[in-house]
Order: C-alpha cells, then sequence, then structure tokens
C-alpha cells in the first residue's frame, strides 16, 4: 500500500486581527480571535453592521460562524496580503472619526482639548507604515508585534465609540 504523499493544510494560529466595519465607520484591532468575541465584535446583538477581518500584514480573513451564526473564529483567506488597501479602508476611518468630530464639539470640549488638536492627534494612515497605524487603534501592538490592550480611556478609542459604534 502506497503512503499518501498529500500536504494537509493546518490552519495558522491567526495572532493580530483587525476588524474594520465595511462601511469603514470603525476599526479596531485585537490581540486574537478569543479577544475580539470577548469585547463583543462576535455577538450579533450589538454589532451594528457587516465586519471585514484582517491580520497585521493586511491578509483578509474569512469568518467562521457557529451554529446560530455567531462568530465562532477566524481563517487565513489564502489570499495576498494587501497593506495599501488596509491602509486605505482605515484612513476612511479616521476621515470619519474627524467628521464626527467636527460635528460634535462638545466631545472635544470634554476631552480637553480644541478641535485642531484633537484632529491633529488623530492617526494618519496614508503617512505610516501598516504596523505603526495599528499601533494607533485599540487595541495597541507592542514593538514585538504583539497587539495589547489599550486604554479604554484613551482619545482615540473614545472617539471611535462616540462616532457610532459599540463593542
Amino acid at each position: 500500500m502506497e503512503e499518501s504523499s498529500a500536504i494537509v493544510n493546518v490552519p495558522r494560529a491567526i495572532t493580530g486581527i483587525v476588524a474594520i466595519a465595511s462601511d469603514d465607520t470603525f476599526a479596531h484591532a485585537y490581540p486574537d480571535v478569543r479577544q475580539m468575541i470577548a469585547d463583543g465584535l462576535g455577538d450579533t446583538d450589538t454589532r451594528r453592521g457587516a465586519l471585514e477581518f484582517f491580520d497585521p500584514t493586511g491578509a483578509r480573513l474569512v469568518p467562521v460562524f457557529g451554529p446560530a451564526w455567531q462568530l465562532v473564529d477566524l481563517r487565513d483567506s489564502g489570499a495576498e496580503p494587501d497593506a495599501d488597501r488596509v491602509r486605505q479602508r482605515l484612513t476612511a476611518v479616521v476621515d470619519h472619526v474627524a467628521a464626527y468630530l467636527r460635528k460634535h464639539p462638545d466631545f472635544v470640549e470634554a476631552a480637553g482639548l480644541t478641535l485642531d488638536e484633537a484632529i491633529s492627534h488623530l492617526p494618519r494612515p496614508a503617512e505610516q507604515d501598516l504596523a505603526k497605524v495599528l499601533a494607533l487603534f485599540p487595541h495597541r501592538i507592542d514593538d514585538g508585534g504583539t497587539i495589547r490592550p489599550f486604554s479604554r480611556g484613551s482619545y482615540f478609542h473614545n472617539a471611535l465609540h462616540a462616532a457610532g459604534w459599540t463593542h
């Protein structure tokens, strides 16, 4: 009997997840699927719209759903990473937050900032490499490339949520 020479494709462990709203109004970085689901993004009762998922290189991740259509895991799509596309999407998210801040200066004042200061503190995804951009989105990425929890009290984190998303 011949032994099979077929290669078994074992899914890699996904470390570092970027969730971006399909309408580019929200983005969040997470260390892993477990933390993302614990944060509420897998809960269909609190999610406000469709999400797309990427790893920190810009590779698309495919959602895996459980029997009740709840998010239970993510898998590598096998597609080539597109860091520029993810950077463009994150730029659109930041633009959305900036527009919200301009319409709601009371939020900025409550943070102890002027509108100009608040806008200048927002990330600039088009001008930075993807790892540096993701380091500015909740959760943060440390120097070793590990995504770690970001303070829920941070100005940018709160601005993302004020602009329309919950988790």
